[in-house]
């Protein structure tokens, strides 16, 4: 049933009349680590590895989006590094303003992919996880922000981890002339 929903929201297009709302995508971030600390703190505790996470959050103008889609793609990225992160290792998740885009990167200290499974890892139902992954994390990531005009960039080598920058529009500013 979980499957059927996330594809459904794979597929679906956006309407039309549905806004897009000008959001603070720190306090997304500072949500969805918070949502997700149960993984990447206490299961890794429990399982004898150490996670940890830092931020370096810049002073952003807002962004336009979907605060739900937003903080499930910062969900299913940080889920996705954990994974990576077999031994434990370190999340970074990183904002700052660039002109009028905001640059958001999360990047962490795993097992990293080799350029097949970098060029691969966005496609639905691509996984590497075998009967733990559905291969669509990443390509609901890709999906929603293409939803949300967003750019994206993966970089990653085996044994020196994964990056992913996203550059998203800074929300026009409705007070000028």
């Amino acid at each position: 049933r979980e499957v059927v929903k996330r594809l459904r929201e794979f597929y679906r297009r956006r309407d039309e009349d549905e806004l897009l709302l000008q959001v603070d995508l720190n306090q997304i971030v500072n949500k969805a680590l918070s949502l997700t600390q149960p993984k990447w703190k206490q299961q890794a505790q429990a399982s004898g590895k150490t996670i940890t996470i830092e931020t370096d959050l810049g002073e952003l103008p807002p962004t336009l989006g979907n605060e739900t889609e937003l903080r499930e793609m910062l969900t299913n990225l940080v889920f996705n590094a954990v994974d990576a992160m077999p031994e434990g290792g370190t999340i970074r998740v990183r904002t700052r303003r660039d002109a009028d885009q905001i640059v958001l990167t999360v990047s962490d200290t795993g097992t990293g992919m080799d350029e097949e499974t970098r060029r691969r890892c966005l496609e639905p139902f691509f996984t590497t996880k075998g009967e733990r992954g559905t291969g669509l994390g990443l390509a609901i990531v890709s999906r929603l922000l293409q939803l949300h005009g967003a750019q994206l960039e993966v970089a990653s080598r085996p044994g020196s981890g994964t990056r992913m920058a996203f550059v998203l529009p800074a929300a026009p500013n409705r007070d000028a002339t």
